[in-house]
């Protein structure tokens, strides 16, 4: 697959990807997606997320630096032909520019829509995320954001199907190690997923499934898994009721997903003959 010079300078002069960052083109390759570049995000952000880092005494959720500008564009086509190079499911990028690059397009959905809408798939997806995740994993890379808002949907297949993830313009690696890099993308998974997959799958295959996933993880990954969830388990006495907001709704289920978990696995090691 590959972008035509024609192709190239019509991207190279619409104002769409200018004015809104990204835009979505239809091409002789197919449909591409023509990314700009973003300005550097205000250190205030980085400060309030540390914060919180800090007060829960889990140092991986720090924030991870939002360099922007060309800096933003090389980090994320270097993290793009890694997972590529390691069998992830990501966009193939077709053609860069000091300004932009142009990358597949994977699809018009979102794997957080499908949850939120409830629909007849989503519970389903929410698995098969999780086991690309994983996958992602097992070949000794991360993601960036992974955020069910960028775990991406082809809805137009019946039934939808997972197409890939995006969004790597920062890298974890910068501030992390791998291991908490790995803990990093479980902890927003989850975050982002599990609030509004309850009404769609029993809390009983929720954990069992999160139970499997830590299987197949490293030890190191399992260990300070665990530890997070021990952390973080408090939060789960924040309101789980709508009215108080999404943000704090998905922290309350994540927490409490969280504390069952250090449950189980606290058990399981008092029970086990070597604890």
């Amino acid at each position: 697959m590959s972008l035509s010079r024609h192709d190239q300078e019509r991207i190279m002069r619409s104002p769409g990807w200018r004015a809104r960052r990204v835009e979505v083109f239809d091409t002789d390759a197919g449909k591409v997606l023509a990314k700009g570049q973003r300005p550097a995000r205000h250190p205030a952000r980085y400060q309030l997320l540390n914060a919180l880092a800090r007060l829960v005494g889990v140092p991986f959720l720090k924030a991870v630096p939002m360099h922007g500008g060309a800096e933003a564009q090389r980090i994320e086509l270097a993290r793009l032909q890694a997972l590529h190079e390691a069998g992830a499911g990501v966009p193939r990028v077709l053609h860069v520019a000091p300004d932009h690059f142009v990358m597949q397009w994977l699809g018009d959905g979102e794997l957080s829509t499908l949850l939120r809408t409830g629909h007849p798939q989503a519970a389903v997806l929410w698995r098969e995320a999780g086991d690309a995740l994983q996958r992602v994993h097992a070949q000794g890379q991360y993601l960036s954001q992974g955020f069910a808002r960028n775990l991406i949907v082809d809805t137009r297949s019946q039934p939808p199907r997972l197409t890939g993830m995006i969004d790597f313009e920062d890298d974890p690696l910068d501030v992390m190690s791998l291991a908490e890099a790995q803990v990093r993308d479980w902890l927003s998974y989850l975050h982002s997923t599990l609030w509004m997959l309850a009404p769609l799958l029993p809390q009983a295959q929720s954990d069992a499934r999160l139970d499997a996933w830590m299987a197949d993880e490293s030890k190191t990954v399992r260990d300070l898994f665990l530890h997070a969830c021990r952390k973080l388990a408090w939060l789960r006495w924040l309101p789980s009721q709508r009215r108080f907001g999404r943000d704090t709704v998905a922290l309350q289920a994540a927490a409490a997903a969280a504390h069952r978990y250090a449950c189980r696995h606290a058990a399981r090691r008092a029970a086990s003959p070597s604890s």
